[in-house]
């Protein structure tokens, strides 16, 4: 994660693993870019969520 300001940007990597309705194995791979405002309470609230932002 890099934070500046109040804005932050993040990178993660996923998997995904699943079974189509014939029975077959499903699996995707892919990193993700967000970026992240922080609120006035402190928190942080996604206004980008790209999963494949990092291909």
């Amino acid at each position: 994660m890099i934070e500046a300001d109040g804005i932050a940007l993040l990178r993660g990597s996923w998997n995904l693993e699943s079974s189509a309705s014939d029975g077959t194995s499903v699996t995707m791979k892919g990193q993700s870019i967000e970026v992240a405002r922080k609120q006035q309470d402190g928190s942080w609230r996604f206004v980008i969520d790209h999963p494949f932002g990092a291909m």
